[in-house]
């Protein structure tokens, strides 16, 4: 939340996929907008990945356009993160009628990963704290935090 592409661990997974010779379009979502507003369209054979809040988007367009395949790497228990975390983000970056539709919409998400038509992995990093009935995720990176450093960069590239 809050993050963008152009941010040093997502520079660094770009630089490998392409080198892999994956053609990387990366986007940055406008954090101060509705998540549900935002659904990019995709090809059938693209593979989308999202990490943290990103994940989620990454869902939401999973769920509307099939794709070859979704990774979604620490994904946000949303219901919890938006009384935690998002808070301190809506005080300092929005309006109040900016925090206001972010919030409706992000509580109006439903992740349902079950009956998510899309071919797809969930990742999370072995150090990072699991919400309250959260399920556990495909696969959990050794050593790693809530950020994409070298294992978790390693593992993402392992499931393209």
């Amino acid at each position: 939340m809050g993050e963008t592409c152009d941010e040093a661990q997502y520079v660094s997974l770009t630089k490998d996929l392409k080198k892999e010779g994956y053609i990387v379009v990366s986007i940055n979502p406008d954090w101060k907008k509705p998540l549900t507003k935002q659904l990019v369209k995709i090809e059938r054979d693209s593979i989308i990945f999202g990490f943290s809040m990103g994940a989620v988007l990454a869902y939401l367009i999973a769920k509307k356009y099939p794709c070859k395949k979704a990774i979604m790497a620490s994904i946000s228990p949303i219901h919890t993160f938006i009384y935690k975390d998002f808070k301190e983000f809506l005080n300092e970056r929005m309006t109040p009628e900016e925090s206001g539709a972010v919030t409706n919409d992000i509580l109006a998400i439903n992740v349902d990963l079950e009956n998510l038509k899309t071919p797809h992995v969930t990742l999370m990093g072995e150090k990072e704290e699991m919400a309250k009935g959260e399920k556990s995720p495909d696969i959990f990176v050794a050593g790693a935090t809530h950020e994409i450093g070298e294992a978790y960069r390693l593992a993402i590239l392992k499931q393209v």
